[in-house]
């Protein structure tokens, strides 16, 4: 399904009117999510990404909710990734009020997407979003993480997000899929990660000396 859509995809095209698939994240206006749990904070994003999914189509393949942000993986057939966005920043920031008797916004901005034009990039991205509560080391694995899409795809947990299906995760051997999540990344490539992710559309440097491409244009983390 994934790399269908990739291969739909114009060659260079490179404007929001695509279908992704996007890596997507937010951050709290505040360093906390307010005084409410991380379980009222995690049941809230569920459900509004249960309607995202069935209002707007969106494929959702991963999700990982952290202590002030989240990283969302997605897909939207029907390229309507602005609509869908608004209204799920909207509504959760609105039911995150309620539960926590606040009136202030609940993000410091707009959401940021950057589109990976690449199933390479998607790659690489999957795993830099399951690892986050590994670098936080709030976890030792990223399967033990409970506010992952990945714990419930697992089992370990019962979970309402209709997750696209992962084919990478079940095509295969599951414990060398775990034991690639789980395999630190080298340092520099972490921070090339981090670096293309703050652009519209994924992109690595090259190196400035040898002007060389990035080894993660065809390297996995």
């Amino acid at each position: 399904m994934l790399e269908a859509i990739l291969n739909s995809t114009k060659s260079g095209q490179v404007d929001t009117n695509t279908n992704g698939p996007f890596h997507i994240t937010a951050r709290a206006i505040n360093k906390e999510w307010f005084s409410i749990s991380m379980d009222d904070v995690w049941n809230t994003f569920e459900n509004h990404l249960f309607f995202l999914k069935n209002a707007f189509d969106f494929e959702i393949h991963a999700f990982v909710l952290m202590n002030n942000h989240y990283h969302l993986l997605v897909s939207t057939p029907k390229i309507n990734i602005s609509d869908g966005m608004a209204y799920f920043q909207r509504e959760v920031s609105r039911e995150l009020n309620r539960k926590g008797n606040r009136i202030n916004r609940t993000f410091a901005g707009r959401y940021f997407k950057c589109n990976l034009k690449k199933y390479h990039y998607f790659l690489n991205c999957y795993k830099y979003v399951y690892q986050n509560p590994v670098r936080a080391g709030l976890v030792a694995k990223c399967e033990h993480y409970p506010f992952s899409s990945l714990h419930g795809l697992l089992g370990f947990s019962q979970q309402n997000i209709p997750m696209s299906e992962d084919d990478l995760l079940f095509n295969g051997s599951v414990s060398n899929h775990l034991n690639w999540l789980n395999t630190p990344p080298d340092d520099g490539d972490l921070e090339s990660m981090r670096n293309a992710l703050k652009k519209g559309v994924l992109k690595f440097r090259k190196d400035p000396i040898t002007r060389k491409d990035n080894r993660l244009e065809s390297k996995l983390l």
